[in-house]
């Protein structure tokens, strides 16, 4: 069992992004890969949600995450963000590979989990799109399998997983009254 006491998790500084786009690029093949740009406009939309794993200065990890408006992930939530849309999309979780199958990137998924629960506060779900072999690592970070997902993304199948913050009792409740 691993402890994390020296690990920080915190948000991702504009001058971390060059470090967390090595990570991408080390850790998802070409095709799958964020660009550049992609992971800068991230940062810059939704500075908030894209959060790093720190060893002291070391950046280690990350989550990039953005928010859209439907309660599934499809295509064009990739490359987008709707502020206060109900739905937050984890696009890229990276671990530097020196430090995988540590339990870091579980760590920072649960860490990640209670951060959206307690200061996104009308995030509804946390969803996001993995393939079949790391679905036991969402689920043990706290995410549900959701469905196959229709993102096509590469060359591989893509499942949906989530994480339910707000019951849809709840939602279809405060419709009805009005809010």
């Amino acid at each position: 069992m691993y402890t994390f006491d020296y690990l920080d998790i915190r948000p991702l500084h504009k001058d971390d992004i060059n470090v967390a786009f090595d990570l991408e690029i080390e850790g998802y093949p070409e095709d799958e890969a964020a660009t550049y740009d992609i992971l800068n406009y991230r940062h810059t939309e939704a500075p908030e949600l894209n959060r790093g794993c720190f060893h002291g200065d070391e950046l280690i990890g990350f989550v990039s995450a953005t928010r859209y408006h439907e309660d599934t992930l499809k295509d064009e939530a990739m490359n987008m963000h709707i502020p206060n849309g109900e739905s937050v999309c984890i696009h890229s979780v990276c671990v530097k590979e020196s430090r995988r199958r540590q339990g870091v990137a579980t760590h920072m998924l649960k860490e990640f989990i209670n951060y959206v629960k307690h200061e996104e506060k009308d995030a509804h779900r946390i969803l996001l799109i993995c393939k079949s072999k790391l679905i036991p690592l969402y689920t043990r970070a706290g995410f549900i399998f959701k469905c196959k997902s229709n993102v096509v993304h590469g060359k591989e199948t893509w499942y949906e997983l989530e994480v339910q913050l707000k019951s849809r009792e709840n939602c279809e409740e405060l419709a009805y009254n009005g809010y």
